[in-house]
């Protein structure tokens, strides 16, 4: 039986459904896998989004963490030398990866990255991008999180025949369940429950809290917002290192309502009294939870999106402005006026729910965990993909 190991730094609840799905897949090809992971470190915890997986396939392991940069050590190394592929995370910061990534270039052990292949957020150090792109070509295969991820690193000399686009998503049927059953009397009730008129255009946020999503913007946003739609309500989801300082914010603003961490049945609900999803910038796999709230999502052209922008089509399920707040609630009044045009990027986003699912993530995991282990033939796809603007 051929022996899987992935190494995770802790536990998302959105990566549990993946996980789950993917070892029943690889058991059924005789493939044993272990998922190995830490507790997240106490800045961690504040966001209230990790889990523990089942003991047939999780692997929960001390982390030693060193440095205010987050650097890790996680004790797998003999676990790591004895599995056939090894798939870790394209991070610099975890120490595991600068032992395993050499010797899977001097033809010792196979190795995997999985990631970005470029890492979009500002102010990197030059050296860690710099050893970031000279190990692009160092692992055996490549877990691209997307197409456009895929095209990138065959731009930097990675064949493709050793990139897996597993096109990153996350188990969004429990909110299209949840929807399902939800009628206009109970969307109504949820509203009067969140002191929301039935009429009243209501843009909601649902992420982590931190500065990489540009919160103090949003809330300028959202009062240019307020000024040009009296009516107008923001719902705020999440929880983060930046949630003290919102609730300071917003203590005194009747019209704006955070609703803390919410999961299943509750996001969903939230979900479906809101008009639009809107998230400034970092946009990434809280774009599934938009479609799958039948939400288009309004965001801005920012430097620090990651890969699921791509998902973005703008003018079908979404829409896209520049980095200023006033163009962006612009461009949002604007769209509650035109609630025809609203509508129907609302059906767009809908349909784009079913473009990126868990189970088929799950899949292109599989198949790409058989191709580098040389259990199937490597098969290559066009990688057409639609670039937001």
């Amino acid at each position: 039986m051929k022996t899987v190991l992935i190494i995770q730094r802790q536990m998302k609840l959105y990566r549990a459904p993946l996980f789950a799905k993917l070892h029943g897949l690889l058991r059924e090809e005789g493939i044993e896998l272990t998922v190995a992971y830490s507790a997240p470190p106490h800045r961690e915890t504040q966001k209230k989004d990790t889990c523990a997986l089942p003991t047939e396939y999780g692997l929960k392991v001390k982390g030693y963490s060193f440095l205010p940069e987050g650097l890790l050590y996680q004790p797998v190394m003999r676990k790591a030398l004895r599995s056939d592929l090894v798939i870790v995370e394209q991070a610099n910061r975890h120490l595991l990866n600068h032992v395993l990534v050499p010797l899977s270039r001097a033809g010792l052990c196979r190795v995997a990255f999985w990631g970005h292949g470029k890492n979009g957020q500002p102010n990197r150090l030059a050296f860690s991008e710099w050893y970031r792109r000279i190990t692009l070509n160092w692992v055996s295969w490549w877990f691209a999180y997307t197409k456009g991820t895929a095209k990138y690193l065959e731009s930097q000399g990675v064949p493709m025949s050793r990139i897996t686009a597993v096109q990153n998503a996350v188990d969004t049927l429990e909110i299209q369940e949840h929807l399902k059953g939800l009628t206009r009397e109970d969307r109504k009730a949820l509203r009067s429950r969140w002191n929301i008129p039935a009429a009243a255009p209501v843009g909601i946020y649902c992420g982590v809290l931190d500065k990489s999503k540009s919160l103090p913007f949003l809330l300028e946003a959202s009062k240019l917002l307020k000024a040009a739609n009296p009516d107008f309500h923001l719902i705020l989801v999440g929880a983060g290192p930046e949630q003290v300082e919102l609730q300071k914010r917003i203590d005194s603003i009747t019209w704006v309502h955070w609703a803390g961490t919410q999961f299943g049945k509750v996001k969903a609900e939230l979900l479906s009294i809101s008009d639009v999803f809107l998230l400034p910038s970092a946009v990434g796999l809280a774009i599934l939870d938009a479609f799958a709230g039948g939400l288009p999502i309004v965001t801005t052209r920012h430097p620090a999106h990651g890969p699921e922008i791509e998902y973005l089509e703008p003018g079908i399920n979404g829409l896209m402005t520049n980095h200023q707040p006033g163009a962006y609630a612009q461009e949002v009044t604007s769209l509650f006026a035109a609630r025809d045009f609203l509508a129907r990027l609302q059906l767009g986003a809908k349909a784009s729910a079913g473009k990126y699912s868990i189970e088929d993530m799950a899949a292109n995991f599989a198949n790409g965990i058989q191709s580098c282990l040389g259990l199937r033939e490597t098969i290559r796809k066009p990688l057409g993909f639609q670039r937001a603007s």
